[in-house]
């Protein structure tokens, strides 16, 4: 699958290697693209059942600046599960390599289409659950 959701995807989650290893400079301005792509009511919930509503997320993801150096995240198996034309629902998969340890997850992440935004498109809710090969 190649479209406007896994380039989304893909694109959000190159921010968070840039940010968590301090390529971009902790500045508002480099954090804008978070601003810009969660919606004023998301959510996610987190693989072991924690949810965290959109501020306390950005305020925490804005702290944690460099704070995990050597960290690779990448993305595959973008799949759409549903999309109407103003909603869509998108499952894929999320790796993390840090400190020698690989971890999994799968995601289901809610969209809505939206202009003004970097692929038009904000992040609804994001449902996140640990699996392993």
């Amino acid at each position: 699958m190649s479209s406007v959701f896994e380039m989304e995807i893909v694109e959000l989650h190159d921010f968070f290697n840039e940010w968590f290893n301090a390529v971009l400079p902790k500045t508002r301005e480099a954090f804008n693209r978070m601003h810009a792509v969660m919606d004023e009511g998301f959510t996610i919930v987190m693989p072991g059942g924690r949810r965290v509503e959109r501020g306390p997320l950005l305020d925490h993801l804005f702290d944690t600046h460099g704070g995990r150096p050597g960290l690779r995240i990448w993305i595959e198996n973008v799949r759409m599960l549903a999309d109407d034309g103003r909603l869509a629902v998108v499952e894929y998969e999320e790796w993390q390599e840090e400190g020698g340890q690989t971890t999994s997850r799968y995601s289901t992440a809610a969209f809505e289409r939206r202009d003004g935004t970097p692929n038009g498109l904000v992040w609804i809710r994001v449902h996140e659950t640990w699996f392993s090969r």
